[in-house]
């Protein structure tokens, strides 16, 4: 048995990917593949690893993870989608990096399955639009920091996902790695399925390309938290319904780049970045990627 572990990013359809193997629930357990269920798993992982990081025999722990994600049946593969693996939503990006901790949390989590075998999966996207996105959708969960309080410390010119991927395999464990681009996820998450699932045939896979990543755009994020922080004795249920409205008001559209906060060269810059740095990715060591096919 072995684990496949989707660790996000946030905000590059990591729910619609969880939704669509859900769906098929029945054909992945007829292939003897475990799809626990998401709170459950989450919290039942979170609590192996900290047992580790406290000390606790690694035998034991194990042997309790595994039974609770199994339920004690017989699978060849478990699949868990947690974006927060990698980090928080409100906090994705540091000084320099994507997500700093990912590579003790890998490590950890390493520990934790004592050997048995494990990939990581992860949906990259141009920071350009990612850093917004997680913005926009982390003000609906915390409205007390601006979006210029949020990038502040970030130098945006330096991000790059190629680093996040050699922090994630660690030195120690050099753990594989499945990559592939959110913005071209549309045209592509059957094959996403069958890489994460290892199913027979992803033709057989039910589901659509619904809208992914729905939600508020940055103009109405930076709205509401203005908004909010002018009425803040407004109650929780205010909050839902105010979060509510400014979300139907000034929804997510593909490939929007109003941004007041920097300018459009930097959009700019940041995305070609990013096309470069994917060219390095797809030659890195122990990292596949799945691409969409070209036809001429």
């Amino acid at each position: 048995m072995d684990i496949r572990l989707h660790i996000g990013a946030h905000r590059s359809a990591t729910k619609h990917l969880r939704r669509m193997l859900e769906v098929n629930r029945d054909l992945l357990e007829d292939q003897g593949i475990c799809l626990p269920e998401e709170e459950f798993a989450v919290q039942v992982f979170t609590k192996a690893v900290k047992a580790v990081r406290k000390g606790g025999k690694v035998d034991d722990i194990n042997a309790e993870l595994l039974f609770n994600l199994t339920g004690d049946r017989e699978y060849r593969r478990i699949v868990l989608i947690d974006a927060n693996i990698s980090g928080s939503l409100l906090r994705p990006v540091g000084k320099e990096y994507f997500y700093p901790r990912i590579g003790n949390t890998i490590a950890q989590i390493y520990e934790t399955l004592d050997g048995l075998p494990m990939r990581l999966f992860i949906s990259l996207r141009n920071p350009a639009t990612f850093i917004p996105s997680c913005y926009a959708e982390g003000i609906r969960h915390s409205n007390q920091i601006t979006f210029e309080k949020f990038i502040e410390k970030t130098n945006l010119h330096n991000l790059r996902w190629s680093d996040f991927l050699h922090r994630a395999q660690t030195k120690k464990y050099d753990v594989a790695i499945t990559a592939w681009r959110f913005e071209d996820y549309p045209h592509i998450w059957r094959e996403v399925a069958q890489a994460i699932t290892g199913i027979e045939n992803k033709e057989a896979l039910e589901g659509t390309i619904a809208p992914v990543n729905s939600g508020m755009s940055l103009r109405g994020a930076i709205l509401m938290q203005k908004y909010l922080a002018e009425h803040s004795g407004k109650k929780i249920g205010d909050f839902d319904r105010v979060s509510r409205a400014f979300e139907q008001k000034f929804p997510s559209v593909e490939g929007e780049t109003y941004n007041p906060t920097w300018p459009e060269d930097l959009t700019i810059g940041m995305t070609e970045n990013y096309e470069d740095d994917w060219y390095y990715i797809e030659r890195m060591e122990k990292v596949e990627t799945i691409q969409p096919r070209m036809y001429s």
